[in-house]
């Protein structure tokens, strides 16, 4: 048996976190849709509700866009860190 070792639990939790957190941020733009700046009070703040809503909007796009593409490339960097520990493992078995 070797030192090395791989958080495997650790990264196994922070995948599952980035995969949910894109669902999240697809449900509060849903939310966001659901929740209408009309008649609000003035014109004024009607715009100011539509405004802001539509700049949440875009972040939490954003936001979930990127941790997808987070997600994809930690995924790859896992599993090439585990064919490498393999690799090294065997490495250091005796013969």
């Amino acid at each position: 048996m070797s030192d090395f070792g791989h958080a495997d639990d650790g990264m196994e939790g922070l995948l599952r976190r980035l995969e949910e957190a894109a669902g999240r941020m697809h449900d509060a733009c849903a939310a966001l849709k659901k929740v209408g700046p009309k008649g609000l009070g003035t014109k004024g703040l009607d715009a100011a509700c539509h405004h802001f809503q539509d700049n949440w909007h875009d972040g939490i796009k954003r936001i979930a866009k990127g941790s997808k593409q987070i997600h994809g490339a930690l995924q790859e960097t896992s599993k090439e860190f585990v064919t490498y520990e393999h690799g090294l493992r065997q490495g250091f078995t005796a013969r």
